[in-house]
């Protein structure tokens, strides 16, 4: 149901009442059993035809009041009818289906074309006749059928029968139908409203006696003929109808039918001609005339009186509208003011319920329906509400409405609803206008002042007396400072404001002004001059804005604009323009300016072990550190990160190169970050102007080009750009690059080279070896391309990809069943990222534990003494997971044997460099037997790299060395040929022993 729709009974969706349901149609079968009794007492045709058939107004009116329930009583009543006047059970079913089906039929009809019971309009009249005329003709022509189908009705008497059935019907719907259709409790108490009952009952009662003295009379004497009597009846009945209504009129009209025609069974009254039959039909179109007659006065009557009703309800004026809903048929009457208020002509708008709501505003629904709810529980005595409708050209208009419920039914539910709208759009947009106004000038940020001509302030805002700490008593009246009369010094400044007024109304510009406290602060005016209808000045407005907070704003953006908000040094778009301006006054003054570029070795660390707010600290220290290193008019800028760019004036390099020596030294002090010190170091490149005579963005690049190359040098030193350095440096990058997009072309892959135990001949594990499949130099070895990578920060993704293949190839291999170990190489770069022991965990935590344990991560002797402390951590971080490590290209480091004791290794490969020449060489022969000895006192297991011979592995046996590998042995081979080389080496082994 539509939110709109008032609250109404819903019988349909309750429990029927079996009591009253029961009830009801026994009262239909006495009803139609006593009438039928009585119609067919007035036979027209055998027993079964009459010309006055009340039953058939009984059916109908039974079932439009109390609904199709009622239709097995009419039934019933029905065949105990037929019954009675001896027709055999079928023909009375049949007669008794047929009795139901038309008036059920009608009576469905009516429903859905919402016909009102009260016969208040002549559509319902004309429904009315229609709808009966067209049922009872079914239930003449069942009963004729029946009849003849029976045998009692011959065939050629069908055609003469079926009309007086049929006309009998209708004379029983108008007759008998009427009344009851009409009988409520408003039509009774319209009928015996005070002060009236009795002209009523008067007026009814000499209405049935004209008719019975009329009617009555003997056929022979002085009645006999028309009297002029006879026409009494329904001028009466006219008056009736107009006084107390179709129901007291319907139910008098029946008592003369019932007269006429029990006088006329008789032989009495004008209407008899001695054939009793020929007289009945006389008395039919008597009787159908005074039913008709009333019904249609009745009607025109209502629906003057509710034309009527409808405009004395409406407001008059040229902006009021009428609307008229009636909530049985979902019918609205809208006048033709309402629709022109709407923008349409009259019939571009149906009178329907839909039209009515489809131009709702969706917002309004609810209050409207919230008050039309109220009203109708009597909680209000009418409905007033305002609402929008939208109108024929899209827009929406604003409509107050006033109006009740003028109609009822017996449980107080609204049946109908008159209201009247007017368009209250104007007065709406000008409340708007003002409430917005209103609105505007009390909340307004600005200060906004209004003076009449001569320019005394008449109205101020909140927001002005809060800027000027004036109170509104203080102001009113007075001039403003700058409308007043100017000073000498003041005439120049005032001028063009004065001439802009003239000429175009308006002026806006800064000026400054004074509080009450004698503060002056800046302000923003705009004075506006407004025009009366004579096209005089009658205002000023003035719009003032304190612009203090806007004006430090300013600077502030202007400070971010150009300095960095870490260490408020410049920033790179600041920096930018310093460099312009140092280049300029170099070659004014002809000295050399160093450009030079400083980033800070692994700061990265520093942020990711002890937080950003450490690493801020310490870029706000070093800021402070590098502005006291330089001289006065140097530059210091940060251009983000840990990038910074120096600008230094110098009479010589060597100058210059003394400068950044000392910025060295004052980055390598300790940095105390918490309750640790740490070391930091320093990369810088430089070039020198006007030696590097380049643009200013071209001095960045090559000072850039030289840091890189710093970096590549090993880090915290000073590196002065020259073009074959950045030609160096421009080639390593694109070779890493290269690299990168091999990587990402699937061309990297690993090979695996074996170990063996000599001694035993059995296979311990394999060295994963990464292998470039070049697409035009073919398989490359790690030789060719690692070295490039290393300096470059893609050595730890490489790295990670790497070990990642390793343990897939690991994992995979024992999942065949294979138990090997397998042995990766770790690169400086790589081992001293500080995630690696994190990544490394996260990459075995996917795996079966046992897994850690046959992996062996390999780091050369140099990479492993560089920082012995931290890559001792490093290490025991990784062996905590089982990891083993072996130290690789033994004894070429040349380092302590002290440091070698303390890191934590399980493995001493032998530099193949060794192996190689100690058959004819005693001092690599020597070396390699000391390697040995130190690593039993080490503890740990010895490899030998590169034996290329069976005499080799025999020496090494011999002086204690078991396990090798080399070329002499196996070749490094693609993952997919280790199971195949690992069977033919044990079943090689088994033959050799056997």
């Amino acid at each position: 149901m539509n939110s709109l729709t008032l609250a109404r009974s819903d019988n349909t969706g309750r429990a029927p009442n079996i009591l009253r349901w029961a009830l009801r149609v026994c009262v239909v079968v006495l009803a139609y059993y006593l009438t039928g009794r009585l119609g067919l007492a007035l036979p027209y045709i055998g027993s079964h035809i009459s010309l006055i058939w009340p039953p058939a107004g009984i059916a109908l009116a039974a079932l439009l009041r109390w609904g199709p329930g009622m239709a097995p009583g009419v039934a019933l009543g029905a065949a105990c009818v037929a019954l009675q006047v001896g027709s055999p059970p079928g023909l009375s079913l049949a007669i008794a289906a047929g009795n139901t089906l038309g008036p059920l039929a009608a009576a469905f009809a009516l429903q859905r074309l919402g016909f009102h019971c009260a016969l208040d309009r002549r559509r319902d009249v004309l429904l009315y006749v229609l709808a009966a005329g067209a049922g009872l003709a079914l239930t003449a022509t069942c009963g004729v059928l029946a009849l003849a189908l029976a045998g009692v009705l011959p065939w050629d008497g069908v055609t003469r029968a079926w009309p007086f059935w049929w006309l009998g019907d209708i004379v029983g719907a108008l007759t008998a139908g009427v009344p009851l259709l009409t009988f409520d409790g408003p039509a009774l108490r319209r009928s015996v409203r005070p002060g009236k009952t009795a002209g009523t009952l008067c007026l009814a009662a000499a209405t049935v006696a004209c008719g019975a003295a009329a009617l009555l009379a003997p056929a022979g004497q002085g009645g006999a003929g028309l009297s002029p009597l006879v026409f009494m009846p329904h001028l009466l009945l006219c008056w009736l109808a107009l006084r107390a209504g179709v129901c007291a009129a319907s139910f008098t009209a029946l008592a003369v039918t019932a007269c006429a025609a029990w006088g006329t069974s008789r032989g009495l009254g004008p209407f008899y001609t001695g054939d009793v039959h020929q007289s009945l039909a006389l008395v039919w179109g008597y009787v159908t005339t005074l039913s008709v007659i009333t019904v249609l006065v009745t009607a025109l009557v209502s629906e003057l009186a509710a034309s009527e009703e409808r405009w004395q309800l409406a407001l008059d004026g040229s902006n009021t509208g009428v609307g008229d809903w009636d909530m049985r048929s979902g019918r609205m009457f809208f006048s033709r003011r309402l629709k022109a208020l709407l923008g349409y002509q009259p019939e571009e708008i149906t009178d329907t319920y839909g039209e009515w709501t489809s131009r709702l505003h969706p917002e309004d629904r609810p209050r409207l329906n919230d008050a039309l709810q109220r009203h109708a529980s009597g909680l209000a005595p009418a409905v007033r509400t305002e609402y929008r409708m939208r109108c024929k050209d899209g827009s929406w208009k604003w409509f107050e409405v006033q109006g009740h419920v003028v109609e009822r039914d017996e449980h107080g539910v609204p049946l109908r609803f008159v209201g009247a709208a007017s368009d209250v759009s104007e007065r709406h947009a000008a409340e708007e206008r003002w409430r917005l106004a209103a609105s505007l000038f009390e909340h307004l940020h600005e200060g906004l002042l209004i003076t009449d001509a001569e320019h005394r302030i008449l109205h101020v805002n909140p927001a002005y007396l809060r800027m000027s700490g004036y109170g509104r008593g203080e102001l009113i009246g007075t001039v403003p400072a700058l409308l007043q009369p100017p000073s000498a010094e003041q005439v120049a400044v005032r001028a063009p404001m004065w001439a802009s007024l003239k000429t175009q109304g308006t002026w806006r510009g800064e000026t400054l002004d004074q509080r009450k406290s004698g503060e002056t602060y800046p302000q923003q005016v705009t004075i506006s001059s407004v025009r009366g209808g004579d096209g005089q000045i009658s205002h000023h407005v003035l719009v003032v804005s304190d612009i203090t907070q806007a004006r430090r704003h300013r600077a502030q953006l202007e400070q971010q604009a150009r300095f960095d908000t870490l260490t408020q040094l410049p920033n790179r778009g600041y920096l930018a323009q310093l460099l312009r301006e140092a280049l300029a006054q170099a070659d004014r003054e002809g000295h050399l300016l160093a450009v030079c570029y400083l980033d800070l070795d692994h700061f990265k660390p520093i942020n990711d072990q002890l937080g950003h707010q450490a690493g801020d600290r310490l870029l706000r220290e070093l800021a402070s550190r590098l502005l006291a290193a330089v001289r006065g008019g140097d530059t210091v800028a940060r251009l983000g990160g840990d990038e910074f760019v120096l600008l230094l004036r110098a009479r010589s390099a060597e100058e210059a190169r003394m400068a950044l020596d000392r910025v060295l030294e004052v980055v390598s002090r300790p940095y105390v970050l918490g309750r640790a010190a740490r070391h930091l170091t320093a990369s810088i490149g430089a070039t020198v102007y006007p030696t590097d005579r380049a643009d200013a963005d071209t001095l960045l690049r090559h000072a850039d080009h030289a840091m890189y190359i710093a970096k590549q040098a090993g880090r915290g030193r000073v590196q002065f750009f020259d073009p074959e350095s950045a030609r160096e440096a421009t080639a390593q990058r694109e070779a890493v690059e290269r690299i990168e997009a091999a990587l990402a072309a699937d061309e990297l892959v690993l090979h695996y080279q074996p170990k063996v135990d000599m001694k035993r001949g059995q296979v311990l594990g394999v060295e994963a070896l990464l292998r470039w499949r070049h697409p035009q130099h073919g398989l490359l070895p790690p030789g060719d391309f690692l070295p490039l990578v290393e300096p470059a920060e893609f050595a730890v993704k490489l790295g990670d990809w790497v070990l990642r293949q390793a343990i897939d190839q690991l994992a995979a291999w024992q999942r065949q069943g294979l138990e090997v170990s397998v042995s990766v190489n770790i690169t400086g770069r790589h081992l001293q990222d500080p995630r690696f022991a994190q990544r490394l965990g996260e990459l075995l935590g996917r795996r079966p534990p046992p897994l850690a344990r046959r992996l062996t991560l390999e780091v050369l002797e140099t990479t492993a003494l560089a920082d012995v402390a931290f890559t001792c951590g490093v290490m025991e971080q990784c062996r905590s997971l089982g990891v083993r490590f072996a130290l690789d290209d033994f004894g070429t480091g040349y380092s302590p044997l002290t440091y070698l004791k303390r890191l934590p290794v399980d493995v001493l490969k032998i530099d193949r460099s060794f192996i190689h020449n100690m058959l004819g060489d005693a001092e690599d022969l020597a070396i390699v037997q000391g390697v040995i000895g130190l690593s039993r006192t080490f503890g740990c297991s010895i490899v030998a790299e590169g034996v290329e011979s069976v005499e080799q592995a025999q020496r090494l046996v011999e002086i204690g060395c078991e396990i090798g590998q080399g070329y002499g042995i196996a070749a490094p081979m693609p993952a997919q040929a280790v199971p195949a080389w690992i069977e033919s080496y044990r079943q090689e082994q088994r033959a050799a022993r056997s």
